[in-house]
């Protein structure tokens, strides 16, 4: 089989019911990105405070995620998922109430993030160990190019329609949407028939906490491991400005609406989808070089959206602005597939769930603290500012990664 052939992913199916269930979630939360982020901004009337709530998101799979991992490695993946889905929906079904009875305040939107990401911390370690269950191992870099990739295409459809929907139905009708993709994304999931083996276990409290410490000593023994770790804790360090700011640069800075928004968002997208679909098909390069250059083209356009505000001309401003966030994508995309990729070679099928935990939670390790140091910055100056700063530390970072070699690991 030849590796760049995505065709050979049509006999997987399990995978393919798999794939099914994702991109109907990314098609509802593409929609739901537009509207939530407008109302969340509208909501605080605070880019400080705006990027506290967002730093609050992941507080939860840091500190949970880690032994969740290792439950996830001793239970049924399939109802993990299922379930977290149902959950998530009624969770979307709890904002709508409180907007349209005008009762969203500062205070609900940081309750109901902390059991957002409380129940994507749950669902995220099993959706991992579940995708080697469904997936043949010599399918696993080209089934996760495929899920990554289509996962962009659908979430681009979504974006160039939330505009519209957003104008037909409301932000509240979009909402709606995304919970009607959690549900449909559950009885998707539970409809597959996968040939899952658990080993026996007591599933006790010591018996978790020997599970994370197998998982530790996994991790300390592994080099590979620990530069994926590497490489996704710094890229989202350096990246967190653009995430907790995209509302406000494009109000405030760009002087533009949701439409704008909407826009750019859709060029990430585009950029992540060319960049996860590119990897397999880039044989020339080694995947650490590759991921060296995807880590300072990141840092660069976080240069570039800096620089765009600053362009009087407006059609310059904007080609700078979506040039940069498509660039962004491609190096997002990137090194998401490497990482994914080199996860499934080098994590043992039935540890899989505790080792990628606990590797997500040090990815996300960083973007907490980022946050809460863009929300004090926001303070001093501003948000062009803040990215300027960020951009110059991953481009500097990651050429020193390259110099030293560290990142000849991955292969």
């Amino acid at each position: 089989m030849k590796p760049n052939k995505y065709k050979v992913l049509l006999t997987q199916k399990s995978y393919l019911r798999l794939l099914s269930a994702n991109l109907v979630s990314r098609f509802g939360d593409s929609i739901d990105a537009i509207a939530y982020s407008w109302i969340m901004y509208e909501t605080t009337e605070s880019e400080s405070l705006m990027a506290l709530i967002i730093g609050l998101n992941y507080v939860p799979t840091v500190l949970f995620q880690p032994f969740l991992g290792v439950l996830a490695d001793k239970v049924h993946k399939k109802k993990i998922m299922v379930c977290m889905d149902v959950i998530r929906g009624m969770i979307v079904a709890g904002v709508i109430s409180l907007y349209c009875t005008h009762s969203l305040s500062p205070l609900w939107l940081c309750v109901l993030t902390l059991l957002t990401s409380t129940v994507e911390a749950v669902r995220m370690p099993a959706g991992n160990a579940f995708l080697p269950v469904v997936l043949d191992k010599e399918c696993y870099t080209l089934g996760k190019a495929a899920d990554y990739s289509s996962s962009r295409a659908v979430e681009l459809v979504g974006l160039l329609l939330a505009g519209w929907i957003i104008s037909v139905i409301g932000s509240s009708g979009a909402l709606l949407i995304d919970m009607i993709s959690f549900f449909m994304s559950a009885l998707l999931i539970f409809s597959i028939r996968d040939k899952e083996i658990l080993k026996e276990s007591d599933k006790t409290i010591r018996d978790i906490f020997n599970g994370f410490k197998e998982g530790i000593s996994f991790f300390k023994s592994n080099a590979t491991i620990q530069i994926l770790a590497l490489i996704g804790l710094l890229i989202n360090f350096g990246i967190m400005p653009l995430s907790v700011f995209q509302t406000p640069y494009v109000s405030d800075y760009l002087k533009m609406g949701p439409e704008m928004l909407s826009v750019i968002k859709i060029c990430m997208v585009l950029g992540m989808s060319a960049g996860a679909f590119l990897v397999p098909k880039i044989t020339k390069i080694k995947r650490a070089s590759l991921a060296g250059m995807a880590g300072v083209i990141m840092g660069m356009t976080m240069v570039m959206m800096f620089l765009s505000p600053q362009c009087e001309n407006l059609i310059i401003r904007i080609s700078v602005c979506v040039s940069a966030m498509f660039f962004i994508g491609v190096g997002g995309g990137i090194l998401n597939v490497i990482i994914g990729s080199c996860m499934m070679e080098n994590i043992p099928g039935d540890m899989m769930g505790r080792i990628s935990g606990f590797i997500s939670a040090m990815m996300q390790f960083s973007m907490p603290i980022a946050s809460f140091i863009c929300s004090a910055l926001a303070l001093r100056i501003s948000v062009t500012q803040i990215f300027l700063i960020f951009g110059i530390l991953t481009m500097l970072i990651y050429i020193m990664l390259l110099i030293s070699k560290k990142l000849n690991r991955i292969g």
